[in-house]
């Protein structure tokens, strides 16, 4: 069996010519890739650790919608000049338990400054292009 092994690679040399820089060239690719394997081996699942600290306020209790183009008037219960960016009202809206709804009036509509409506309850939605708005579920 050992005798006929080493017969059929001595004729596959024959046959078959490998040039020595490609074999070089092939070990040398597989040693690479092997090794940047193994140190690029992360595994899928971190053991688990204590938390130190509490959590942390910015995980969102609740889902807030926006709806683009749209107003949600009356039953404000507060209202202030914010940033002219929407996502500042509704994140006014999430961290106020008294917030059932909110509207984002963009800049220029109300003055030069926008304005952010926090809603007692949600009123029903009416199409109107200055505004931003939403409902917390």
């Amino acid at each position: 069996m050992n005798l006929k092994l080493v017969a059929a690679w001595q004729y596959a040399q024959k046959i078959f010519v490998f040039p020595k820089n490609i074999i070089f060239f092939g070990l040398a690719l597989l040693l690479i890739l092997g090794f940047s394997t193994i140190v690029n081996f992360t595994p899928l699942a971190q053991p688990a650790t204590a938390q130190t600290s509490p959590l942390s306020t910015t995980i969102p209790r609740y889902v807030v919608t926006a709806e683009f183009g749209r107003d949600r008037p009356g039953s404000d219960y507060t209202s202030f000049f914010t940033s002219p960016s929407a996502s500042l009202c509704q994140q006014s809206c999430i961290n106020d338990s008294s917030c059932s709804a909110y509207t984002y009036v963009v800049p220029g509509v109300q003055g030069s400054n926008a304005v952010c409506y926090l809603k007692s309850v949600a009123p029903a939605s009416t199409p109107n292009s200055c505004c931003v708005s939403g409902v917390k579920l």
